[in-house]
């Protein structure tokens, strides 16, 4: 009977790693600073003797396992996440939600269509990166208050929006993605 009590606590722990890990994975980031989340890296290791549960505890993630995931998000094979779309305001932008439901109406065309930003590393720290792009607008009287960062398959990792900018012909916008997994 015990066994089996631990075996349920040992299912139970996968899955809340799971969870855990896909809402990493998912992009559970706000759309303002006071809304914005960290990206975050929990995890535990639970030990077992011949299937007696002899102690779980949380694990540490290593600066290198930091740069691991930053790359895998950033230069991976596996669709990286380094596009940058941006919201016609006018069409209704709202604020994004983790579940990634908020209405949202990506420009295409005048310059501003969905497209791969730039990817940095900031060496310096680990698990800290960039991805920019600066969009040159060739239509007058686009107004813009979102953006999202999605992977090559179009899959949405993170939004924000942000006070509303109105582009005319030959203004540029950039737009600077700054992430971390602390």
């Amino acid at each position: 009977m015990k066994k089996r009590q631990y075996e349920f606590l040992g299912l139970v722990s996968l899955a809340v790693l799971a969870f855990v890990f896909g809402s990493f994975i998912s992009g559970d980031i706000g759309g303002s600073d006071s809304q914005s989340a960290s990206l975050n890296y929990q995890g535990h290791v639970c030990v077992y003797k011949n299937g007696e549960l002899v102690e779980c505890s949380h694990n540490l993630l290593y600066s290198n396992g930091k740069n691991i995931t930053r790359d895998l998000l950033g230069v991976g094979l596996s669709a990286p996440v380094l596009n940058i779309s941006l919201c016609n305001a006018t069409a209704e932008c709202e604020v994004p939600v983790a579940a990634g439901s908020e209405s949202y109406s990506a420009l295409v065309g005048c310059g501003l269509s969905n497209v791969q930003g730039t990817y940095n590393t900031i060496s310096a720290y680990p698990g800290n990166w960039t991805i920019t792009k600066t969009f040159t607008s060739t239509c007058d009287a686009v107004n813009i208050n979102s953006t999202r960062l999605t992977n090559g398959t179009g899959s949405i990792f993170a939004g924000n929006t942000f006070t509303l900018v109105t582009l005319q012909t030959n203004d540029q916008l950039t737009i600077n993605w700054s992430l971390m997994i602390s």
